[in-house]
Order: structure tokens, then sequence, then C-alpha cells
């Protein structure tokens, strides 16, 4: 059979307001005392296959169960799932024979291999509803994830579709997001035993190709470039919210400017509405990340660079107290924006049309003559912002770096349907104009992020007189990597 759910995390103290909200109301809860234990091989071959196989002890009963497919993009899991009854704590593979464990090298002799590799101890306490044609269960895990002497504390809440459409999963979660504080989450308790057990911390995750086939419809080509924004910008949620490493919020960032540059590219598959909608629900988180990213700059490389020319070492220090107050309200700031309700909502329903199958008809469409127009349009006027570099103010540098991003990311996406050298060659002239111009809006950022703080007026003249140069660039620079830029065109013949 095929599981699907969504899974979201939740803070142990809105356990009650979720037991209180309407969505359960009248509703009487179940609660059972689970222990699970999964087991792998030594080299972990089942994970790397996306397989998780496990033994759960529910009061007397023991249950044999093997999950199967990669999924949790957005919080929504669908994964093929095996269960069997056992009478006692054993595994018995022959009951996997037609399933992708019997696929593994070696199949007939995997028992051999197989180990217990972590447990998750947890209580669930579950609810089911009926709605609109579905069967659901709401189910509230609360325990920990135990491995090699290790311990991590599991909350979490998953909604199954356990009889009739599965849809009706996405309409119980956004009824209790009106009610309780949840956020959407990709990762699984098996993905969280094996982090646990390799002793690995969440690192920085960049974007990974969308690979867009020629074939593909407009709604297909949207859900790729989209799924892939979404994939990295969860990726870097938890590293956001609890490390302190800033290279997570650059990474969550361009994962951002990337969903929302996806949604105005693919704005007539979408339905121009509904992606201006998706992006003014991501507008909060988006901002956040933005002004969080600054003072990590400002903080880690355009001040340092001023006071070491400076050579005050207490008004260095000083100042860098400063800045680590302002940094800190940022980040924070940030992750309110992240564990905030519209953004849960936002996400919800991304995945909500993910999952969908839906096709918007647009005559005449070919995927790679939609793609060249788009690219060839933003190219353009692109080139037309940048015609004179000499000219330009400060607000209009910064138009002109947001149309770059939006191109390069765009052009990024749909990289897989063009000549591999000419889009290599192009994406690496539009890079070097676009770091030109963030350079340029470094600087700017620093003037203005210099004006919230306090200091001394001969520091405060000097800082924003290197500023200002910093931030006029050099025109010939600019006019030599647009000039480049307009030769590398890779839509052309």
């Amino acid at each position: 059979m095929t599981e699907v759910e969504l899974k979201f995390l939740i803070d142990p103290r809105d356990h009650e307001a979720l037991a209180r909200c309407a969505a359960l109301a009248g509703v009487k809860p179940r609660q059972a005392h689970l222990e699970t234990t999964y087991f792998d091989t030594a080299a972990g071959e089942l994970a790397a296959r996306g397989m998780a196989l496990r033994l759960r002890r529910a009061g007397e009963r023991w249950i044999e169960g093997l999950k199967a497919g990669e999924s949790g993009t957005g919080g929504l899991h669908a994964r093929s799932e095996w269960e069997h009854e056992r009478a006692d704590p054993g595994i018995d593979l022959s009951l996997y024979a037609s399933t992708p464990l019997a696929t593994l090298h070696d199949a007939a002799r995997l028992h051999e291999r197989l180990a217990p590799v972590f447990r998750v101890v947890m209580t669930r306490t579950s609810w089911t509803v009926d709605a609109h044609g579905s069967r659901l269960e709401v189910a509230l895990d609360v325990g920990e994830v135990q491995a090699r002497g290790r311990s991590s504390a599991v909350s979490e809440v998953e909604i199954e579709c356990i009889g009739g459409e599965p849809g009706g999963i996405f309409d119980l979660a956004a009824r209790m997001l009106e009610e309780v504080r949840l956020r959407p989450s990709a990762v699984s308790k098996a993905q969280r035993g094996w982090r646990l057990y390799r002793a690995e911390r969440p690192v920085p995750v960049k974007a990974r190709p969308a690979g867009v086939g020629h074939e593909a419809t407009p709604s297909a080509a949207a859900r790729q470039v989209i799924a892939a924004g979404l994939a990295q910008l969860q990726a870097n949620e938890e590293g956001l919210l609890e490390a302190t490493d800033p290279e997570f919020v650059h990474q969550a960032r361009i994962a951002l400017r990337r969903l929302r540059a996806a949604l105005r590219m693919f704005r007539d598959a979408l339905g121009a509405e509904r992606a201006r909608a998706w992006r003014d629900e991501l507008g909060d988180i988006a901002r956040a990340l933005g002004r969080s990213r600054d003072w990590d700059v400002f903080a880690t490389q355009t001040l340092p660079a001023v006071l070491a020319v400076y050579g005050d070492a207490g008004l260095a220090r000083a100042l860098r107290r400063q800045v680590e107050r302002q940094r800190g309200a940022a980040r924070r700031q940030a992750r309110e924006a992240l564990r905030s309700r519209r953004y849960a909502h936002a996400i919800l329903e991304l995945t909500r049309w993910l999952s969908q199958a839906e096709e918007r008809a647009l005559p005449g469409w070919q995927l790679r003559k939609f793609a060249s127009r788009v690219l060839r349009k933003r190219h353009d006027r692109l080139l037309n912002r940048a015609a004179d570099p000499a000219a330009l103010t400060l607000e209009e540098r910064h138009r002109l770096r947001i149309e770059a991003k939006r191109l390069r990311y765009g052009t990024d996406a749909l990289a897989s349907l063009f000549e591999a050298k000419r889009i290599t060659r192009y994406l690496d002239a539009l890079s070097r104009l676009q770091d030109a111009l963030g350079r340029s809006n470094d600087a700017a950022t620093a003037m203005r992020l210099l004006q919230e703080l306090d200091p001394p007026e001969p520091f405060a003249a000097y800082a924003r007189g290197v500023f200002a140069v910093r931030a006029r660039s050099d025109p010939a620079l600019l006019r030599g990597l647009v000039a480049r830029l307009r030769a590398a065109r890779p839509w052309r013949g």
C-alpha cells in the first residue's frame, strides 16, 4: 500500500492547543506506547536505497514493517509501505519477496548482515477524523530517538489518510493551522535516527539541478523547479533555527529567491493570481531572511575590512558588540518568520499543488520555445537597464541586480533544455555581473546599516566615504561584463 501523510514539528508548549483545536472536537483520543527498532546493514544499504525496515512493539503486539521511496518535500510523505503482524519479536524477510528489499545485492543473505541501528521510543496520541469523504488519522508523537548512547527529542504531528481521498489531509491541516503552531517537516524519524547514529550535524545545502526534460509539460516543468527550490529551503531550516553558521541563512535565502523567481516565471502554468498570492505569502520570510543576511555580511565582511584599515582597536570592539546585538535580533526575527503560521500555510499550499496532477492548457506550448522566449525577454530587459552603467543610481543598480538574479535563477532552472557549453558560458557571464553588482549592493547596504549604529562621527564619515566609493563600482568593468553577457546568449540557433 502507499502511505500518504503530512508531517509537522510542534513545540511541546503547543500540545494542549492541539488537543483543544476545533478540528478534533468531539473525537476521543487514543494513546499507545510505541517502541520501534530500525534495522540495516553496517554499510547502511537500505537507507542508501530509500528504505527503512523496522520492528515495532505496541502493547502486546509486534508489527514488522518496510517503507520504501524518497519523499518529504513540503512535509508530504508518500511512500510504499508493507506491514505484517508478528507473533514474536523477529524479522521475517521472506515477507518482502515482491518489494524493493528483494532487489538489494545478495538479498538472499541479507538477514546475515542486518543489525539494529537505532530505536524510537514514544507515546502516540491519535484521533480519527471523518471529513468530506476522507478518513484521516491525526497522531501526536512525543518521545525520543536513541542511537549509540545518544538521544534526540521527538515532538511531531502526522496527518495520514487511512481511507478515501488523500487530499483531505491538506484541508484538515489548514484548519488545524488556524489554531495550532505547526511547522511542515520533510524529515522522517528514520532520517533522524541515521543522523543520530552517524553523529551528523546539519550542513548548509546548496541548490541542486531541477533536471527539467524537453518532453515536460507546463505543470510538470513548474513542479520540478518549484519542488527543487522548496527542497533546498526546507533542507536549511533546521540549521537556520538551531545553528549559528550564517551560511544557513544565505542558502535558505537563495532557495526562497529561486522559489519566488520560479513562481514568477511559470505564472502562466500556475495561474497568475495564484502565483502572485504565493509570492506574497512568502514575503515575510523573504524580508526577514534578507535583513538577517544583510547583517551577517556587514558583520563578517564589510565592516571588518573598514575597521582593519581604520586601526582603532577599542572602537572596533565597541562596534562589533553593537553589530552583534543587531545581528542577533535579525536572526531571531528570521527564526520567528520561519515558525510563523503564515509561512507554514504557504508551504502547505505549495505542497498541496505539488501533490496534484493538474494541467493548465497553454496553446502552442513547447517547453524549449517557452524557455527561450521567457529568458530572452528577461535578457533584453536586463541589457536595457544596463545600457549606461555610469549613469545608474544606487537604486537603479539595486534593481539591475535583482533582474540579474531572476535571470540567473530562471536560466539555471531551465539549463537542461539548452546546449551545455553555451548555457555554462552564459551562466558564468551572468554570475560575474551579479557578483560585481552584489559588491556594490553590499556597500550601499552597509551605508544604510551604519545609520542604525552609533559610531563616532569621524569613523562614520570615513566609513561612509569608503562605502560610497565601493557602491559606485567601476563603470568600465560593468560595461565589459554586460558586453560579455550580450555575446553569450545560449538560445541562438
